[in-house]
């Protein structure tokens, strides 16, 4: 128990901020409002994110889009019932989110017929999560935020006038912050057993003996007291956070691939497939502060001295680590459907390769910290996301949309964790565009995000750090939704 909870938080900074939990697929306002769909359509500029061989259809000569989201997720989490508690589940305890707002804007150009050439700026992962300090689950996570960003030139080329190609470079980075507790109740209840009461016990032996006299009866005497003061304070304070750690840290800059085709095949039928490569995203750097309540920080300093070769809060701020996470590879199949010239019809199927996350590494740059590297296995499955949307122009001034999703969780429930409550994301949408000139759109979007079942039950296994044995598992029931709304303008001439 020596190190592993601020080692875990390190790990915590990958598993966190990529997990399908903090995904954002708000990439577009008309979208957001049609399901997400967007790969067999030509959405002009919008098409750099969702396919890129599309903005060669355009048929403007500039296209300009840009928008904003408001995210607002709930999350509550509840223990099992237990043997303990009575087999009751215990009081739901809820997060306290701030509102996350992913941007995005494009630009694209037709300099000919045939060719397109585009730039793009999006957030395709930020969010947060705020647990609050005291919470039962704070030496796993207290509060994450994190945000990503990806700058991605386009090229599309028109092979003939029902065939385009396109691609870009997708040119990606980030940063985070996350605090967690240190001090779990269940590394208190192991330092009073392993540590306090073997000392409590040896040292009332001592003084009822009375073999011990003058000073070293005085030292005795006030050194019991301060361990039975010591075993009290821990007692009374497992529902209370006394020793934090927040990490920080910048992610190097990570180069992949947004490529694509569509294909006309008749006046009502489009196909699409795009192909977005994997990313590793490396933190270098790192590094942490600490948060200690003086309380406590003279209680550790205390029993240090009992234990001069037991290090119970590392120096972790005093050093940097280093972790590296693949964001993985996904494909797109779409297809999309104009049954009337006021009618389109959209379907997309997303594959992700989750696999590629496997475990995750996570080493000290300091060599003379002392703490180990940590190999924390993950085990991510492949998943898919089912996509459909329509869209009706009803006038020239007025296009309406709706659409819904489905969108697997990569997490096993024998993972499952507050960091990145994982779960199965079922969506309800409905947009409007408002067309006040001709080269201009005002967009407006809803999505409500719910979990496919009202709640999933999971659990997260910790370990300990020098022996390997399993400590504790964090189990209980969560359920989530979100409110999101998007806005959103373009420009096209």
């Amino acid at each position: 128990m020596k190190k592993l909870f601020l080692v875990l938080a390190a790990a915590a900074i990958a598993s966190g901020a990529y997990a399908e939990g903090y995904q954002v697929n708000n990439m577009s306002a008309k979208q957001t409002g049609m399901g997400h769909v967007g790969t067999a359509m030509k959405l002009n500029s919008e098409s750099i994110f969702f396919n890129p061989a599309a903005t060669a259809f355009q048929t403007s000569k500039f296209d300009i889009s840009a928008g904003m989201t408001g995210i607002l997720s709930n999350v509550s989490y509840r223990s099992l019932p237990t043997l303990e508690n009575g087999y009751q589940s215990g009081a739901a305890e809820k997060s306290d989110n701030k509102l996350s707002t992913p941007i995005h804007v494009y630009f694209n150009y037709k300099p000919t017929e045939r060719l397109a050439v585009g730039l793009g700026f999006y957030t395709p992962y930020g969010s947060s999560m705020n647990w609050g300090d005291n919470w039962s689950g704070a030496h796993l996570v207290q509060e994450i935020n994190l945000t990503a960003f990806t700058f991605q030139p386009t090229v599309s080329y028109k092979i003939c006038d029902r065939l385009s190609v396109g691609a870009g470079l997708t040119v990606s980075w980030g940063n985070f912050d996350l605090s967690r507790s240190l001090l779990s109740p269940t590394m208190r209840r192991g330092l009073i057993s392993g540590t306090i009461d073997p000392n409590i016990t040896q040292l009332q032996g001592a003084i009822n003996s009375g073999m011990l006299t003058g000073d070293a009866l005085a030292q005795a005497t006030a050194t019991l007291q301060t361990l039975e003061g010591a075993k009290g304070y821990l007692n009374s304070t497992m529902n209370r956070s006394l020793v934090s750690a927040k990490l920080q840290g910048d992610s190097d800059v990570a180069v992949g691939v947004n490529a694509g085709f569509l294909w006309d095949i008749t006046d009502e039928w489009s196909v699409g497939m795009t192909w977005r490569s994997r990313l590793n995203m490396k933190v270098g750097k790192g590094h942490a502060t600490m948060n200690i309540d003086p309380q406590a920080a003279a209680l550790i300093a205390k029993l240090g001295e009992l234990k001069p070769d037991t290090e119970l809060i590392p120096g972790l701020d005093k050093g940097t680590f280093n972790a590296e996470l693949p964001l993985p590879t996904t494909v797109t199949w779409a297809v999309s459907f104009r049954p009337a010239v006021k009618w389109e019809l959209a379907v997309d199927l997303q594959w992700t390769g989750w696999s590629a996350y496997k475990a995750l590494n996570v080493a000290f740059n300091e060599k003379e910290l002392g703490i180990k590297p940590i190999y924390s296995v993950k085990n991510y499955s492949n998943t898919l996301a089912f996509r459909f949307g329509a869209q009706y122009r009803a006038t020239d001034f007025i296009t309406a949309r709706m659409g819904m999703y489905v969108d697997e969780s990569p997490v096993s429930s024998d993972y499952l964790n507050p960091e990145t409550p994982s779960m199965t994301k079922v969506s309800y949408t409905a947009g409007l565009s408002l067309r006040p000139t001709k080269f201009m759109s005002i967009d407006l979007a809803y999505c409500y995000v719910s979990s496919a079942d009202p709640e999933r039950t999971g659990s997260y296994p910790l370990y300990g750090y020098t022996d390997g044995n399993l400590e504790e598992v964090f189990s209980g029931n969560y359920t989530l939704h979100a409110n999101v709304f998007s806005i959103g303008v373009g420009f096209s001439f």
